[in-house]
């Protein structure tokens, strides 16, 4: 199993994975808020081999920042949790 945490913000958002162990599979991305940001984020879930059935996204809500990618990763049929 492996975790993706995204800090959200305005413009671009912040993410990295780590595996069941805690341990950082890469030092954290920063992507757009928009669904080119997205594909992104997908390109690297690809590129470390991370299939959606493998892994549970975390977010936070920040404002409406978060919708975008939330929505978007739902519609990708990915397990998201946002966090307060």
């Amino acid at each position: 199993m492996f975790y993706c945490g995204i800090d959200i913000a305005k413009y671009k958002h912040e993410a990295t994975v780590i595996d069941e162990s805690g341990a950082a599979l890469l030092d954290s991305i920063s992507f757009a808020n928009s669904k080119e940001g997205c594909e992104k984020l997908l390109a690297l879930f690809e590129r470390l081999s991370v299939t959606r059935e493998e892994i549970l996204v975390g977010m936070e809500a920040t404002g409406h920042y978060w919708l975008s990618i939330y929505g978007y990763l739902l519609d990708q049929n990915f397990e998201v949790k946002v966090i307060n």
